[in-house]
């Protein structure tokens, strides 16, 4: 199967976002259809944040893949972080998935970039043994998230927090 994988540009917004939207769903992570357009919107004409690519199949598109960047001093500096890879459901175990992981370890390769993360939701082992195949491994850490909170709400965390001591 011809596969080729292509940067994206601010055209492909639209493309995109539809398949993020179907990523989300399909594994199940909640989403703002307001906040995926912004942040796509932003991370297209930014290249300094990260790198969207479509996956395509004789030029219609069959998945992408989003890589953002972190700076992490365990890895010597910027690391990737894998926030999407989703291939369409008629062309997966095409190894459309793998082709992609290569493409992304060179491009970080070629930048200096020496790790690459990514989360799996618990429920899905189909991934978590894709990128376990791959050569990811798990880390004995755990993910901990704190959406920014309101100036007020913050404040008001803060005050009852000084409280406490």
């Amino acid at each position: 199967m011809l596969v080729s994988f292509r940067p994206c540009s601010p055209k492909d917004h639209a493309t995109l976002l539809k398949f993020v939207i179907a990523y989300y769903r399909f594994d199940k992570i909640p989403f703002h259809r307001k906040s995926l357009e912004q942040g796509l919107h932003t991370l297209l004409r930014n290249l300094s944040l990260g790198k969207a690519w479509l996956m395509e199949c004789h030029k219609k598109p069959v998945g992408y893949a989003i890589v953002t960047y972190n700076f992490d001093l365990e890895y010597g500096g910027v690391e990737a972080m894998l926030t999407d890879l989703y291939v369409d459901k008629r062309y997966r175990n095409k190894g459309i998935g793998s082709l992609a992981l290569y493409e992304i370890e060179d491009f970080c390769r070629e930048r200096g970039i020496r790790a690459i993360e990514l989360q799996v939701q618990h429920h899905n082992k189909t991934a978590a043994t894709f990128y376990r195949k791959a050569g990811f491994h798990v880390l004995p850490r755990k993910v901990f998230l704190l959406e920014v909170r309101s100036e007020a709400v913050a404040r008001a965390h803060r005050a009852t927090a000084s409280k406490r001591r």
